[in-house]
């Protein structure tokens, strides 16, 4: 058990990553890309390849869809993943000192790990296989400056992606080496957390690589106040020095003509002091700690003209850890929990890409089997109360058909199959009508059908003191969505996105409430009925000014009780917006506004108001500082918690602060 987070060792790296910036050879002024300059023809024709496998205009893609790019990070300092995320229309985030969670389109579960949306690194899923969760936070294993853009696909993807993608999918495509060059960059904020990376890019001819390693230590909070614990047996509420954090992430892509090697390891460690899953509160000794990594090696061959063959093999794993503190009833002495999940697995996949005339067809097969897919929990000194091993597998195939068969008009049809070993098959169906009068203009009608399975944790786990095993055999849980999009460029520098969507999820998977204190399980009662409206309006000058806001209206209810869903905000009101100064850099700030909404005990958890600002510099002979300044006016903002903490919400950070420095040089003299 490593509860307590370190910081030194990390301020070691960020002092080496410093130091070898003022040791590399300085870049010229004239080098420097010049920031200011906008492309606006390149912004309105940007290409995505999520939506259907293939690249395509956003105008033609059956979805609606948001990019966000490596610049955008830059001029408004996100963070994380998540931060990128929550930016955006229909996105709303949550955080119970733990994990950090994403609500979508009005639907977020409490503590449901992100197990509703698909995360993909260049198209490898990141979704682990115990518990189906995507991190989003500082444990999202990729560190954000190796970040090319995010495509963002909302909506059922199960028909080209399988499981989890029933509100999304987000696929986060990494920098590809231009030239020969090394950076480092260093950072620390409020709090006393630092971190630093240090990447290395080479190219020669058709053969590219990025090798690139991180850390950082993050002390959290030193004090934290929780109104349940107000009492002198536990500290008068008061958490110390219990919010603690690392991380530890290696990134390696090696390509060379079509064949491509990918490898991934990450390590973090979050302590925790909510009393979560029955523990004691405010204990040293309670964190989870996860560990991701994989192998992925993948192969594109272009057949004849307008034929594309992809494959792909790869090896992942995933553990967890954690311990917790519990008070024997009996004796009122206390007894020290940890669990251990692992999971390795191996799959391949194969998709083909077929343009006939005007016409396209994408064929795909994938399979994946679980070396070991293990769940273990114990107190120390005793024998385990769970020890479940498990090596279950699944075989897929998928196509969809793209076709022009009436002037403006394109029809995108296609469905999955995916055959569980657990569950039996699954079908997932997407029809997408598209209409274009004009190269400016694009009005879609999408109706899409996505699932996800129990995962193993649902399924098998049980610890006696908070969850027990599911009284039945759990199924699938289901989406189907009906959506129609507007997209209208207004001016060359200027879109609109208009979009409507009713969507019905069923058999949702629940943890409920057992009928004994502090225990709950697992059960597929969920019915859910959600529906909403949203809209977006963003541009960007040749100035370099640039900005969006956007609306999300949202109605989630149950559709037993006709309840308003819980962790469910009716409005959410977004905007961004970046300028230049001075041709010294950028400035950019946020404002993000999320309406009241309801806990999972039933109590209200008062609206939220963030505001954000970040000064990004422009490159000085291969510096550039950026500092940042979160939640600026200091708002007192609140979190839901989910059905296993005792708290019904709990209070967010106020004002934070972010200082970073980086340094790009150029492994070679340039001419």
């Amino acid at each position: 058990m490593r509860p307590q987070i370190q910081p030194r060792n990390v301020s070691k790296l960020c002092l080496l990553a410093l130091l070898a910036g003022i040791a590399a050879r300085p870049c010229s002024a004239q080098q420097d890309s010049d920031l200011m300059s906008v492309n606006l023809e390149d912004l309105r024709n940007v290409k995505v390849y999520t939506a259907s496998r293939h690249l395509e205009n956003v105008h033609a893609a059956p979805s609606s869809v948001s990019i966000i790019t490596a610049e955008d990070i830059r001029r408004y300092g996100w963070r994380t993943l998540g931060e990128a995320l929550i930016s955006l229309r229909s996105f709303y985030p949550a955080y119970d000192r733990q994990y950090m969670y994403l609500g979508v389109r009005g639907f977020q579960r409490p503590a449901d790990y992100n197990s509703r949306i698909l995360v993909l690194i260049n198209g490898h899923r990141m979704n682990e296989d115990v518990y189906d969760s995507a991190v989003l936070g500082e444990d999202f294993p990729l560190d954000v400056d190796l970040i090319d853009h995010i495509e963002v696909v909302r909506g059922p993807g199960s028909s080209l992606f399988g499981m989890n993608a029933m509100f999304g999918v987000i696929n986060v495509v990494t920098r590809k080496a231009s030239s020969n060059s090394i950076e480092v960059s260093g950072q620390t904020g409020s709090n006393w957390s630092r971190g630093g990376r240090v990447s290395g890019f080479a190219k020669k001819g058709d053969t590219t690589a990025v090798l690139s390693t991180s850390a950082g230590r993050d002390p959290g909070a030193p004090s934290l106040y929780f109104p349940e614990f107000d009492s002198p047996v536990t500290n008068d509420g008061i958490a110390r020095n219990k919010d603690g954090q690392r991380y530890d992430n290696s990134f390696v892509d090696a390509q060379r003509g079509g064949l491509r090697l990918q490898m991934l390891y990450a390590d973090h460690l979050k302590q925790f002091p909510t009393g979560s899953f029955g523990a004691v509160f405010n204990d040293p000794a309670a964190y989870n700690e996860d560990i991701r990594g994989y192998v992925d090696t993948s192969y594109h061959r272009t057949l004849s003209p307008g034929t594309e063959l992809d494959v792909r093999a790869y090896y992942d794993a995933y553990s967890w850890a954690g311990s917790y503190t519990f008070l024997d009833p009996a004796s009122s002495s206390h007894m020290v929990g940890a669990g251990a999940s692992r999971a390795d697995w191996v799959g391949t996949e194969a998709t083909l890409d077929k343009e006939l005339g005007q016409q396209r067809i994408t064929l795909g097969a994938d399979y994946e089997y679980h070396i070991d897919l293990d769940q273990k929990n114990y107190l120390l000194g005793q024998p385990p109360v769970l020890n479940v091993s498990k090596s279950p597998w699944v075989a897929s195939v998928y196509g969809e058909s793209e076709l022009h068969v009436i002037r403006n008009v394109t029809l995108h049809a296609g469905a999955r199959v995916d055959d569980f070993s657990a569950f039996g098959a699954t079908v997932s169906p997407r029809v997408a009508v598209i209409y274009q009068p004009n190269k400016k203009t694009a009005l879609k009608y999408i109706y899409g059908r996505a699932f996800r399975p129990p995962n193993a944790y649902e399924a098998y786990y049980s610890d006696g003191v908070a969850i027990l095993p599911p009284p039945k055999t759990l199924q699938p849980e289901h989406i189907q969505s009906n959506e129609i999009v507007l997209d209208r460029d207004l001016k060359r520098w200027l879109r609109l996105t208009a979009n409507a969507y009713f969507n019905q999820l069923k058999d949702l998977i629940d943890d409920v409430p057992s009928g004994t204190p502090d225990l709950s399980y697992y059960v597929n009662e969920g019915h859910v009925q959600g529906k909403g409206v949203e809209a977006e309006l963003a541009g960007e000058s040749l100035r370099g000014i640039s900005g969006r806001v956007s609306y999300s209206w949202s109605n989630t209810r149950d559709e037993v009780g006709r309840d308003t869903m819980e962790d469910s905000p009716v409005s959410l009101v977004k905007l961004n917006g970046s300028f230049p100064v001075v041709r010294l850099g950028f400035v950019g700030l946020e404002l993000q506004n999320t309406a009241a909404q309801q806990s999972y005990q039933g109590t209200r958890v008062p609206p939220a108001l963030l505001t954000n600002a970040n000064f990004s510099s422009k490159p000085w002979h291969g510096w550039t500082v950026a500092v940042g300044a979160y939640n600026v006016l200091n708002h007192c903002w609140y979190s839901g918690m989910g059905p296993n903490d005792p708290e019904d919400k709990i209070q967010m950070d106020g004002r934070t602060l972010r200082l970073k420095i980086s340094y790009h040089a150029p492994a070679e003299k340039q001419p």
